[in-house]
């Protein structure tokens, strides 16, 4: 099996100047815990709910903070990437590897998906 035959197609995508507002209402609206940071056509990071989570300061989060702070200080930049078309056996062992839960799928250059440990539990609570 291949990473185009269980990644997301349609990943989350936000720009690095995007406040962590809008990442946070993006991924609400969109059910992801990921979002590839794109800039210009180029993937620059990926921003995760665990990032959001490790920024959070409960006795000093503020409207203010989350909409005055840009993704591009919160973000993992140089993210691990993969191919669509690479065995989903090295994409696991990708994101066990590197300690993360998503991979960027890139291919000529261009973002085409994302592989999340959460599409190897759906892929196997799914088949038979």
């Amino acid at each position: 099996m291949l990473v185009r035959d269980m990644m997301n197609s349609n990943p989350g995508r936000i720009a690095p100047g995007a406040s962590l507002a809008d990442a946070l209402q993006m991924m609400a609206e969109k059910k992801n815990r990921h979002l590839v940071v794109v800039e210009r056509d180029n993937v620059v990071g990926i921003l995760s709910d665990r990032d959001l989570a490790m920024y959070y300061d409960p006795e000093g989060m503020t409207d203010e903070r989350w909409r005055g702070t840009r993704v591009v200080q919160i973000m993992t930049a140089q993210p691990v990437t993969i191919g669509s078309g690479a065995p989903v056996r090295e994409a696991a062992r990708l994101l066990l590897k590197a300690a993360v839960s998503a991979l960027p799928v890139i291919d000529n250059g261009q973002l085409v998906g994302v592989l999340s440990d959460r599409d190897f539990t759906r892929h196997f609570a799914q088949s038979e």
